[in-house]
């Protein structure tokens, strides 16, 4: 069979399935990623990547690498060595080839996944049309109940499985954050939709999901919870080129504590994350028609004058969402003010932003952003006003059919059409390899016994071609770097990096650069550094 009637057969197969699964080719498929193999060069310490690329609309490509030495948890190695069919553009076919020259100075089990994006730009009207109020309702018809450490113990406990099935069901990566009081074991219920491109930047969806004594909590804060899941469900079918993260936060009712949230800022953020933004949705299903449900603290007209005047001309009717900032979340309040704007204009948003942390605004202070706002990490407070307008707050009346279920789902289109902006939505595939086990340059530890002194010794052979051999001595245990440099003083490669005990040591460079690539003839200098000890040698390599 030729090379041509191969690609047509392959453009029948695919235009057949499009045609029994009933899709339209108005709706772009994502790219196809198909046999990705990896093999490995140990000696030149190149990975080769082989995999097959196919677009139904013969779009031209966007193709990543990305890299995990955790099992798949992340893909943060970083890898910017690589040429061949990565990078942009690329377009369909079979055999397709990268190399990464990789510079890793230890050994290491890694999974390579190769990530393709046609530049499909998806139609974020459409994404928050899945929004679905039966699901918000269903939701809430579970959660809805005494959820109490003690009075409502069980439905507490049943309400953190609940949120964690949600989680595990829609592919997220779920964990629970655990944090005694008292007698009580809290929980943090964490679902981590991990970004493709760019996963240390993170976006996150949050509500807590404790009622008071006594109350059923369903505005507060069953709303929350059930519009968090809801966003969790529509966002989790999607890829983003950065992370969202849904968190349920647990023991926020402990007066002036909020210590589900407290805790998970101070202890629950990976040291490689940035969070960018933080939605944090508190009591968002109360509306009222009635002019003079809407109330405010005392003094609130002067410092938010805008929204008072703006309900005032509505005549005080509690039919708004309130989306507020502290100082260093100015401009994520704008953002989600636009996107509300332009994708949800039937909700009618007001919001305003206090200076500093809100310290002088305490009534601003009372939900799980405020942990956040201290801490300078953008966050907004999205709420129906809590007891400002909900006549049920903290009693048993806030049950689920006070609620107004279009509303909330309004919120949370909204919270959707502003994170698919900012966490970038992609029209992408992905495909994971198998475990590639990396192994670092052989050091070769000469005798146990302890050296008098730090020295690095001439290498041998000296001229040399291909391959020569550097020798040190440590005599006490340091964290030690052996690299080589060209004459312009351009690392070339790096040899070892690594915590090493007292002894006599030496490596092999076969006088490649980082790249794989032989190098030419000429000076080089290889340099150890252990500690504050220091030494350079030079090399002359000879074709």
């Amino acid at each position: 069979m030729n090379t041509e009637t191969g690609k047509f057969k392959f453009w029948l197969l695919h235009m057949l399935v499009h045609l029994i699964a009933g899709t339209s080719w108005a709706q772009n498929s994502v790219p196809s990623i198909s046999n990705l193999t990896t093999s490995l060069d140990q000696e030149n310490r190149i990975v080769t990547v082989s995999y097959d690329l196919w677009d139904d609309e013969n779009d031209t490509m966007t193709v990543y690498v990305k890299i995990s030495d955790d099992f798949g948890e992340t893909y943060l190695v970083y890898c910017d060595s690589l040429n061949g069919d990565v990078g942009y553009p690329i377009v369909s076919g079979d055999g397709k080839q990268i190399q990464w020259f990789y510079d890793l100075p230890a050994s290491d089990t890694l999974l390579i996944k190769i990530v393709a994006d046609d530049g499909y730009n998806i139609d974020v009207a459409g994404l928050i049309s899945n929004v679905d109020t039966t699901n918000l309702y269903n939701d809430l018809s579970i959660i809805e109940g005494v959820r109490h450490r003690s009075d409502g113990f069980e439905h507490l406990e049943t309400t953190k499985d609940f949120i964690e099935s949600q989680f595990e069901s829609h592919g997220l990566q779920v964990h629970r954050q655990e944090f005694p009081y008292g007698i009580y074991q809290a929980d943090n219920i964490i679902g981590r939709l991990p970004g493709q491109l760019e996963e240390e930047i993170v976006f996150i969806i949050d509500g807590h999901f404790d009622t008071v004594e006594g109350s059923p909590g369903a505005d507060d804060n069953g709303s929350a919870v059930v519009g968090m899941l809801e966003a969790m469900r529509v966002l989790s079918g999607y890829n983003f080129s950065h992370t969202i993260t849904f968190i349920g936060f647990d023991l926020e009712e402990l007066p002036a504590a909020l210590l589900g949230s407290r805790t998970y800022v101070t202890s629950g953020i990976e040291t490689f994350e940035t969070i960018e933004g933080v939605f944090n949705f508190e009591m968002i299903g109360y509306t009222s028609d009635e002019p003079g449900s809407q109330l405010f603290p005392v003094g609130f007209e002067l410092l938010f004058p805008d929204i008072v005047d703006s309900a005032a001309a509505y005549d005080n009717r509690g039919n708004f969402l309130f989306n507020f900032a502290d100082e260093s979340s100015t401009a994520f309040m704008s953002q989600f003010d636009t996107y509300a704007a332009q994708f949800v204009p039937e909700l009618r948003v007001l919001s305003g932003s206090a200076p500093g942390n809100a310290e002088i605004v305490p009534d601003l202070r009372r939900s799980d952003h405020t942990p956040f706002w201290d801490a300078d990490i953008p966050a907004l407070f999205l709420t129906d006003g809590g007891n400002f307008r909900n006549p049920h707050y903290h009693t048993p009346a806030d049950t689920i059919g006070t609620l107004d279920f279009q509303f909330m789902a309004n919120v949370v289109k909204a919270a959707i059409a502003t994170v698919a902006n900012t966490a970038d939505i992609m029209h992408c595939s992905s495909a994971v390899s198998d475990t590639l086990v990396i192994l670092a340059p052989v050091v070769e530890t000469i005798t146990q016994n302890i050296p008098a002194t730090f020295i690095m010794f001439q290498n041998y052979p000296n001229p040399f071609n291909p391959t020569t051999t550097i020798s040190y001595d440590l005599p006490e245990a340091r964290q030690v770097a052996v690299a080589i440099y060209d004459i312009s003083g351009s690392k070339i490669q790096t040899l070892v990096s690594a915590y090493q005990a007292p002894g006599d040591y030496r490596v092999q460079w076969h006088g490649v650069d980082l790249y794989g690539n032989s190098v030419s003839t000429g000076l080089y200098f290889a340099r150890i550094t252990a500690g504050e000890f220091s030494q350079t040698i030079k090399m002359l390599y000879l074709k």
